[in-house]
């Protein structure tokens, strides 16, 4: 028995109230939903409060936990009554759960709890046994000698029935027993409601075939156009069905065959016998997908009986000498009967003369009475989804689909081969379980070779693990847990695998306007056409696709909106993408019952955290080739605004005209630029503003629930108090710093250093960053609006901090070195983190940034404003500085000489 085992039993049997749970998926967090905290139900409310909560009114208080790590945290207890809400839960708890654990929370006074987590199934069974607990009756208080007579004293509030608030059920309460009695309509219902159109009932069946291990599946349409005569016949070449299958299977909805579940009710994957291939269908309702299509039924499947070595591997298939035979008309499924009432007769032929299949085994599947008349249009979309269930990795030897019509409806249907080979932006990445990412990027243009070929090769991958960090913290600040929270599970992030165990991600972009058009193909309207039928980014399990992910509607990434809110992203109608997942390994992508995706658990939020990091560096890259293939396009190049105006000044000075006359010309092209100096410097206010009272606002926004919490406390701590309201203060001096008018006059160095540093300390601290600092205590003034100054320290800083959060270091530092030269001064930023990966013009353009959520304007933002005031000077290596050499990350100077 462990240390924390031992101690939780000792600590039930001495307390006031104890109560224990299994953790759900909400109190995990997996599930996505926004609820925070342990969730407590009803009938143990006094773990929490003496009186239970009144509905229509919210109440809380706070108290001491302390956990079996040592770890001691201030939660909150509390009933949420107002408006739907009627749940009592336990927040900021320190801690995180899993799925699965057996947490036991203790109440030893008013205010002081202990708390424990098991995670080993054999002492969470002997701490059941302890207290004669069922592992269906946790979720309760504990009914332990000191609590019993508390709960038995416990009376149901007027809100709630007296049932809620029993421990267990007393032995005066008669229990009775019912069972669900389904209405034969039902299956209909499973068919009808879960699959939603006719191209999915097609897809579920082909499923079948794949599970089955057919190498070829196929789909004939007979007599489409004549709606009596109409049937579908489906007809593969997989091992077929016996006897017991069909009875004790096909015939029972929601059978786990192909992935039954293991005894803890996860799901084991056992792969199909001959070709190993993972299971497709996974909820045992894809065989109902025919009342989609159709009234009636007729199915013939003959089985295989497969023989194994010791190993597990077929060693030979031998055909059973039968067949099985079932027809079934949907319509007598009725609402009033019960499904118990209506029985199936099902066949078994021997007579092999007779047999539907002589040679090979396989399943033959006839829908007739068809629900829906089928047109050109309908058959041209079924093929479109029928060529997009395949994997384009797929080998047509292993697993193939005919779809036919036998009229002219597929008539010049086009293929998408040509389309992804004219691609001028072509990606391809491959993940693996442990975060190592091979990036491989090409830019062409098979109709302009002038601009040449610009190719990104890896020869092994990186290990991205850091790269994510500032994706996953974002995700976990929007879920609303606390920093120190983030920090653990971000540590576990990356002490884990992915938990769906890697993938690969091929892309082809195009942009769309007539000029891109004509160096990409000679014919742009079949371009357009075939890529509206094709667009979307689809993901793949093995072989078959992951409905509906890469449907022209379904926008899964939001690069639609990326695009709204930054023009150098690219929309989704301009992608044709595959990302592939191998079956085996991504179990905890679960798809959905109604075949529309996955399951929205945290494992999906991960998976497409990783896509869209994977995105961004494309992104980058591709702007990089967009903005020279449209600069090679234009026919002038476009000059500055400076540059422009000294041209202008320059032809008036070199032509014979009256003096007069020229000076006039001079003064209003000199006019002209001050008003634009005037305008830009504007504009720059506001950014600065934005930038600095958005770190501060987000501070402010964590600030206020830990001041909540010290005013709550009794005694109240006055030092406490006090460090909190200076650090309010100095979130209010920041922005009132940039809100106040300045204008360029001589301000301290070292006091904006120190100011810009201020508005980041509690960042810094959460993610264990030194700054060092090299200013002499007599270093003095510079000339410099004082909002610009601050603006361009807390940008640079920011940046530091947000690529330092992306690399394993034990210490991490920002160095910060203040110094005059030749009447100049000079302040210098650099960090030991992972330095630029970017030529310094790109870094400088507006809207170029590889920060998650960056929108590219700080940079540009900085080198506007010392071309006011001096220059910006951005190192790519220390080689050329005279800086300590442990700082070889991003490096930056402001050189301020002029004013």
């Amino acid at each position: 028995m462990s240390d924390t085992l031992n101690t939780a039993i000792n600590t039930v049997k001495t307390s006031k109230f104890s109560f224990c749970k299994f953790t759900s998926a909400n109190d995990a967090g997996t599930t996505g939903a926004h609820q925070g905290g342990l969730y407590i139900p009803k009938n143990s409310y006094k773990l929490l409060f003496d009186e239970p909560g009144v509905k229509g009114q919210n109440k809380e208080r706070f108290a001491e936990i302390t956990w079996s790590n040592g770890v001691t945290s201030k939660c909150c207890l509390k009933y949420y009554g107002g408006g739907t809400r009627n749940e009592y839960r336990i927040t900021r708890l320190g801690t995180h759960f899993k799925e699965g654990e057996l947490v036991i929370i203790c109440q030893k006074s008013v205010n002081e709890y202990f708390g424990f987590k098991i995670s080993d199934e054999a002492e969470k069974d002997t701490f059941l046994k302890e207290f004669e607990i069922e592992k269906q009756h946790t979720n309760a208080l504990i009914p332990y000698g000191p609590n019993i007579s508390e709960l038995q004293q416990q009376k149901p509030s007027e809100n709630e029935s007296q049932y809620e608030i029993e421990l267990f059920p007393s032995g005066e309460t008669e229990v009775l027993t019912a069972s669900f009695r389904p209405k034969a309509h039902i299956l209909t219902l499973l068919g009808e409601e879960l699959i939603k159109d006719p191209v999915m009932a097609i897809y579920e069946l082909i499923k079948n075939s794949y599970d089955a291990d057919a190498k070829k599946v196929e789909v004939h349409f007979n007599d489409i156009l004549n709606p009596k005569l109409a049937n579908i016949i489906v007809k593969d070449s997989g091992t077929g069905m016996k006897e017991e299958v069909l009875r004790d299977v096909w015939l029972e909805p929601g059978t786990a065959f192909r992935k039954p579940f293991d005894e803890f009710g996860k799901r084991m994957i056992i792969r199909s016998p001959l070709f190993k291939r993972v299971p497709m269908g996974e909820k045992g309702v894809g065989r109902f997908a025919v009342h989609k299509l159709g009234n009636k039924i007729q199915l013939i499947s003959r089985p295989a009986e497969l023989v194994f070595d010791d190993k597990g591997d077929v060693i030979e298939s031998k055909l059973l000498d039968y067949e099985v035979e079932i027809e079934i008309d949907w319509k007598v499924f009725t609402q009033s009967s019960y499904l118990s009432e209506i029985h199936i007769e099902y066949k078994k032929n021997t007579d092999k003369k007779s047999f539907y299949f002589q040679n090979n085994s396989g399943t033959y599947i006839r829908i007739s009475d068809l629900k829906e008349t089928w047109n050109r249009g309908m058959a041209r979309q079924l093929k479109r989804h029928t060529l997009a269930m395949i994997s384009p990795k797929n080998d047509p030897q292993k697993f193939q689909i005919d779809l036919n019509f036998y009229n002219n409806w597929l008539d010049r249907f086009p293929g998408i081969d040509e389309l992804l080979f004219q691609a001028p932006y072509k990606l391809t990445a491959i993940l693996d379980k442990d975060y190592n990412l091979q990036f491989d990027y090409t830019f062409k243009l098979a109709n302009n070779p002038t601009i040449g070929l610009r190719e990104i090769k890896a020869d092994k991958g990186v290990n991205i693990t850091g790269n994510l960090r500032p994706f996953l913290r974002s995700y976990y600040e929007e879920k609303g847990f606390e920093d120190g929270q983030i920090e653990k599970l971000l540590e576990e992030k990356a002490n884990a695998s992915l938990p769906f165990g890697g993938l690969i991600i091929e892309l082809y972009s195009y942009d769309l306007d007539s000029p891109s058009l004509k160096d990409v193909t000679y014919t742009p309207d079949v371009l357009k056409k075939t890529l509206k039928d094709q667009h979307g980014i689809r993901v793949f399990k093995d072989d078959l696709r992951v409905y509906d992910y890469g449907e022209p509607d379904n926008d899964w990434l939001g690069l639609d909106l990326k695009r709204v809110n930054n023009k150098e992203w690219f929309s989704n109608n301009q992608n044709i993408g595959f990302v592939y997942l191998d079956s085996a390994n991504s179990g905890a992508l679960i798809e959905k019952t109604n075949r529309e995706g996955f399951l929205n658990n945290e494992s999906f939020d991960f998976f497409k955290i990783v896509i869209e990091y994977i995105l961004l560096q494309f992104r980058i890259e591709r702007q990089k080739d967009r903005q020279q293939w449209i600069q090679f396009n234009k026919k002038e190049k476009k000059n500055s605004f400076k540059e422009r105006i000294s041209s202008f000044m320059n032809l008036v000075n070199n032509i014979e005209i009256d003096e007069e006359e020229k000076q006039k010309l001079l003064n209003e092209a000199t006019q002209i630029e001050n008003d634009y100096e005037k305008a830009q410097e504007t504009l720059l206010i506001p950014a600065g503003v934005g930038m600095t009272a958005s770190v501060a606002l987000h501070e402010i926004e964590k600030l206020v629930p830990r001041m909540e919490e010290t005013v709550e406390i009794a005694p109240i701590d006055p030092e406490r108090i006090r460090n909190q309201i200076e650090e309010l203060d100095e979130y209010v001096s920041g922005i009132l710093s940039i809100l106040k008018q300045a204008g360029t006059k001589p301000i301290n160095i070292k006091e904006v250093i120190e100011l810009a540093i201020s508005n980041y300390q509690f960042k810094l601290d959460m993610r264990k960053i030194e700054v060092k600092k090299d200013i002499p205590e007599d270093i003095g003034m510079f000339n410099c609006d004082k909002r610009y100054a601050i603006t361009m320290l807390m940008n640079l800083i920011d940046n530091s901090i947000y690529w330092l959060d992306t690399i394993n270091k034990d210490k991490k530092v920002i160095f910060i070195k203040a110094f005059k030269k030749q009447n100049a001064t000079h302040i210098i930023i650099a960090d030991n983190g992972p330095g630029f990966k970017d030529e310094t013009h790109e870094i400088i353009t507006p809207f170029f940034s590889r920060k998650e959520g960056g929108i590219g304007i700080g940079m540009y933002l900085i080198d506007t404003i010392m071309m006011k005031y001096g220059k910006l000077k951005i190192y790519t290596n220390n080689d050329s500085t005279e800086l300590p050499e442990k700082y070889d990350g991003a490096i930056v100077e402001l050189i301020f000489n002029k004013n």
